[in-house]
C-alpha cells in the first residue's frame, strides 16, 4: 500500500510537470500490478524477478531520483535458474523504506546473483542507516517482508536453503540467500499456476 499510494503521489505531481514521464511511470506500475494479480507461479526465472524488480525500482527512482541508485551484478549462468516469485521486492523494499529514505544523502542497492555448489547464491545490500542489533536479533520473527520471504523458503526447499540478514548501524544491511536449484516434484508443483 506505501509504494502504491507513493507511486499515484508522484505521478500526480508529474502529470503537470512532465506528463511522458507521469505516462512512463503509469506503464511501470501496470506491468507490476499485473503481475502481482495474475495467478502466477510459486517460482519464476531469476530473469523475470529481476525485471519485475527494475519495474519496481524505476518507479522508486522517479520519487528519490538522484539520492538512490540501484545496480545489479548478476552473473549470466544464474539468469534462468528459478527462484521464488516476489522474493526480492520484500528485502528491497526494505532496504529502501527502513535503510535509506531517511539517509539525507540518499544511497546504493546492490542486487548479486552467482552459481556455486550447486546452488543460486543472492545478495542484496544497501549503504543505508543499517539495523540496531536488538531489532536485527528479532528480524526473522517481526519483520513482516523478511519474515514472509524466510516462510515461502522453507515452504518451498525445506532445510535445504539458507537465508540470513547482517546489518550494522551507519553502514548498511546485507540479506543473503542461498537456494538450491528445483527438482522433480518441486519444480513441476512449482511450476503449475496457483489455484
Amino acid at each position: 500500500p506505501h509504494f502504491l499510494f507513493n507511486t499515484l503521489n508522484s505521478v500526480s505531481a508529474l502529470i503537470r510537470t512532465n506528463p511522458d514521464q507521469a505516462r512512463n511511470v503509469v506503464y511501470k506500475l501496470s506491468s507490476i500490478l499485473r503481475r502481482l494479480l495474475r495467478k502466477t507461479e510459486n517460482l519464476t526465472p531469476l530473469r523475470d524477478e529481476l525485471s519485475f524488480i527494475d519495474n519496481y525500482m524505476a518507479i522508486e527512482l522517479v520519487r528519490f531520483g538522484d539520492q538512490l541508485k540501484y545496480v545489479q551484478e548478476i552473473e549470466p549462468d544464474t539468469l534462468d535458474r528459478l527462484v521464488p516469485s516476489m522474493m526480492l521486492q520484500p528485502i528491497i523494499e526494505n532496504s529502501i523504506r527502513h535503510g535509506l529514505s531517511s539517509k539525507v544523502d540518499g544511497g546504493m542497492i546492490r542486487v548479486r546473483s552467482r552459481w556455486s555448489g550447486e546452488k543460486l547464491h543472492i545478495l542484496i545490500e544497501d549503504d543505508g542507516i543499517g539495523i540496531p542489533e536488538v531489532k536485527l536479533a528479532t528480524l526473522f520473527e517481526q519483520g513482516i517482508g523478511i519474515s514472509n520471504v524466510n516462510e515461502r523458503l522453507k515452504v518451498l526447499f525445506g532445510d535445504d536453503y539458507r537465508m540470513w540478514v547482517e546489518s550494522r548501524p551507519g553502514e548498511g544491511t546485507r540479506t543473503g540467500i542461498e537456494i538450491p536449484a528445483p527438482q522433480g516434484s518441486l519444480l513441476e508443483q512449482a511450476l503449475s499456476p496457483a489455484s
